[in-house]
């Protein structure tokens, strides 16, 4: 394989890489790990972070110390004779979008239910997670663009699933891909989340007070007790939540024709806020194939029933466990 071979998406791994072990993106392909603030240290955990990145593909300590750029790594990876896609013929990527003021790490433990043909991939959004030193978004345009770049124009197959603002945010993500032309995933799975034209909130939660934004979270669920009883710690993450909240609250419909994918919804038994009947109602946004399940639990099932959900995606997936 020549370098030039080596596909948009490994760049796009690579460089996440990078900036998950640096905290700040490269300047440009051929910067300097070590002139950008890597050390022996932060070598081992950029390796181990593009092993998980390239789906098992291992760089030797010594070829990323040899050539500790991001063209240098490229050329290391197409020099091993094998690219991610085809280390694993037949995988899929499944990127998953966490509900507001979440990280994507949320989903970490489903790499344990999920078989070998699946691989896993956070979209982390910015003000979170290893984007936790960059300003959140509170602006969905801006928000689309930067997670689109986060896809980039890949050529591998890849499902998308949303958690609540997740699944609105994925049912953007798409439609504004396709306005450009950009490469559409295989499926869609919308989970907790009412159809989006139902979706937009009928109290606003971004502008609350301090402590009436606390008592909202505490009545939702889903926010860890140590958080909210911690005011200096709440008051680090208030504004990646009102960003999202920004987004929720002012959300409007897209009128841009139905999406193509096929559509699974999940909703929770005991989830009184996105119910049988409005998850149905996402029906109506695409032309492909759609079906609608139970799962046990209430409005955050994806991490209390988590077998479950895992189980139910690789069957709409068509994939094996």
């Amino acid at each position: 394989m020549t370098y030039e071979a080596v596909t948009k998406e490994t760049r796009t791994l690579v460089v996440q890489a990078w900036y998950r072990t640096l905290e700040e993106y490269p300047a440009d392909d051929r910067e300097n790990f070590f002139e950008a603030g890597g050390n022996s240290v932060l070598l081992v955990q950029l390796q181990s972070e593009l092993t998980e990145s390239l789906g098992g593909v291992r760089v030797p300590l010594k070829d990323i110390r040899r050539a500790p750029t991001v063209e240098g790594l490229l050329k290391s990876i197409s020099e091993l004779g094998a690219s991610p896609e085809e280390r694993v013929p037949g995988r899929l990527d499944l990127y998953c979008l966490p509900y507001a003021g979440c990280s994507a790490r949320v989903f970490d433990s489903w790499r344990g239910w999920l078989p070998e043909s699946v691989r896993l991939m956070p979209l982390e959004l910015p003000g979170r997670g290893s984007r936790s030193a960059e300003p959140a978004i509170d602006s969905l345009p801006l928000l689309l663009q930067d997670l689109s770049s986060a896809l980039g124009d890949r050529d591998g197959e890849f499902a998308v699933f949303g958690h609540c603002f997740g699944a609105l945010i994925a049912n953007e993500l798409i439609r504004f891909r396709r306005s450009r032309s950009l490469s559409q995933p295989r499926h869609l799975v919308v989970s907790a989340c009412r159809a989006p034209h139902l979706a937009t909130p009928e109290e606003r939660t971004h502008d609350l007070p301090f402590g009436e934004l606390k008592e909202r979270l505490r009545q939702q669920g889903g926010t860890p007790a140590e958080l909210l009883e911690n005011d200096e710690l709440m008051e680090l993450y208030v504004p990646t939540l009102r960003a999202d909240y920004s987004i929720y609250d002012h959300y409007r419909v897209s009128d841009d024709g139905p999406l193509e994918c096929p559509v699974l919804a999940l909703y929770g038994e005991d989830d009184a806020e996105a119910d049988r009947a409005g998850m149905e109602q996402w029906r109506g946004y695409s032309t492909g194939p759609f079906a609608i399940e139970p799962v046990a639990g209430g409005h955050f099932f994806a991490q209390t029933s988590e077998a479950a959900v895992v189980e139910k995606v690789c069957r709409w997936l068509g994939v094996p466990r």
